[in-house]
């Protein structure tokens, strides 16, 4: 006959975080139990105490390092949160053999210890400029360079259309610098912009180097009128490093 009711004292095993004990029963919807590995108390169901369902908040779980914690909801009753739908995919993207299918340019990617925290990462979004806003998207490239590590100091919210200028498609760039193309009908080397509005014809030249120096000013000019235009609703960080920003030939 299996255990009809829960007691103080009883030790019983999680299907994935191992074994916890009984600390109080107040009644079959409020158990506190703690994790006898890690300390962890949490309040759940008499039922779930049976069933083994569980889990230990404080362990990294997501991904093999996140660690959701207790004090923010992941689901908000109708959807995914905003700010638990950034951090899984920031993980995925890092930590997830799979996505590196996919995407390639992640493998190699690391996440900071405060970031590994859903906790922690809840409460930086909420206070970085640009959060709140629609088509506001999470860059770790802009402040750093390109950067392969998420964290405070590299990581700030850009609106889609400076993120998608700060793009760099490496794989179809092929055997010439960014920016630049060679046309084989007319001999020459071309240097095209790619901006909100869609690809800017900037010139035709005789050779790779003053095409790649055309892209250049081009480019970081057409940065500096991003910078303008959204000054004031940006990090200021963000507005310096676009109005700073320097095209390399190895970009």
């Amino acid at each position: 006959m299996g255990v009809l009711k829960a007691k103080v004292g009883d030790i019983f095993t999680s299907k994935q975080c191992g074994e916890f004990i009984v600390v109080e029963y107040i009644n079959s919807a409020n158990v506190v139990v703690k994790f006898i590995d890690t300390g962890y108390e949490t309040i759940t169901r008499h039922s779930q105490v049976l069933s083994g369902q569980v889990k230990d908040r404080s362990l990294p779980s997501v991904y093999g390092v996140g660690v959701i914690g207790d004090s923010y909801s992941c689901w908000d009753g109708s959807k995914i949160r905003k700010e638990y739908h950034l951090w899984s995919s920031m993980l995925e993207r890092c930590y997830s053999p799979k996505s590196h299918k996919a995407r390639e340019t992640y493998i190699g990617c690391t996440v900071s210890e405060n970031f590994k925290s859903y906790t922690y990462f809840y409460e930086w979004c909420n206070q970085q400029v640009g959060f709140s806003e629609n088509n506001f998207e999470l860059d770790k490239d802009l402040l750093s360079g390109v950067s392969k590590y998420y964290s405070e100091g590299t990581c700030v919210f850009l609106p889609q259309e400076i993120n998608v200028a700060l793009i760099k498609q490496n794989k179809k760039r092929g055997d010439f610098p960014v920016g630049v193309t060679y046309h084989k009908n007319t001999g020459n080397f071309v240097a095209q912009l790619s901006t909100s509005t869609g690809r800017k014809h900037v010139g035709a030249f005789n050779n790779v180097i003053d095409a790649f120096a055309a892209y250049k000013k081009a480019k970081e000019t057409y940065l500096v009128e991003l910078a303008e235009k959204w000054k004031g609703k940006i990090d200021d960080r963000a507005y310096e490093a676009l109005m700073n920003y320097e095209v390399d030939i190895d970009d």
